[in-house]
């Protein structure tokens, strides 16, 4: 088990119908903040790589490739406009979590804890899905264009080369996902026992 686990199942074996010590506070408000930032880091990261992916999908889908065909347009569209739609949630995420601050009341600070939770389950699951569901449908749209240009045995190759590096891709980043999900539970874990 780790520090804080270990910190927190101390203060509830030994709370009954004491209050928490003011030590046991201070280390729990300390973890919370580390684990609040290790959660800003990772969403700065994944800010700066979906940033600079949809700069460069943008110059090899809108100008490299140059497609043609109205069904290519709207494959490009869907797959720029839903990746532009993630980037921007991500930055919108990383300002939600610089609001919250430790100096709110506890009641307040728990309140605005679960928000963010809530906000970041919503990014990691509904959201990631529909990116990732427009971003598959644009690519198949585009391959009507691609298949004028490159034999079968290429076009497999190429179909092959999105889903499979993409399945193993988006099983790394959900570990990392789970994770920045784990430490924000545990926040949200850390403000109820302050609270309480």
């Amino acid at each position: 088990m780790n520090e804080l686990g270990n910190i927190l199942q101390k203060g509830w074996q030994n709370a009954g119908d004491t209050a928490t010590p003011p030590w046991e506070t201070e280390k729990l408000i300390a973890e919370a903040k580390r684990l609040n930032g290790e959660s800003l880091k990772f969403q700065r990261s994944t800010v700066l790589i979906l940033g600079s992916t949809f700069l460069m999908m943008c110059y090899f889908l809108l100008f490299y490739f140059k497609f043609q065909m109205p069904l290519s347009h709207i494959g490009v569209g869907l797959m720029l406009g839903f990746f532009l739609l993630r980037v921007v949630l991500e930055a919108y995420s990383i300002q939600k979590g610089r609001e919250k601050s430790s100096l709110d009341a506890a009641a307040d600070s728990l309140e605005k804890e679960k928000q963010y939770l809530s906000l970041r389950l919503r990014i990691h699951s509904t959201f990631t899905y529909l990116t990732l569901g427009a971003y598959t449908l644009g690519f198949l749209l585009l391959l009507p264009e691609f298949a004028l240009h490159i034999s079968t045995g290429w076009m497999i190759a190429f179909v092959a080369s999105y889903f499979v590096p993409g399945t193993i891709l988006t099983l790394l980043i959900r570990k990392n996902v789970q994770k920045e999900l784990r430490e924000l539970r545990t926040v949200v874990e850390i403000r109820e026992k302050i609270t309480n």
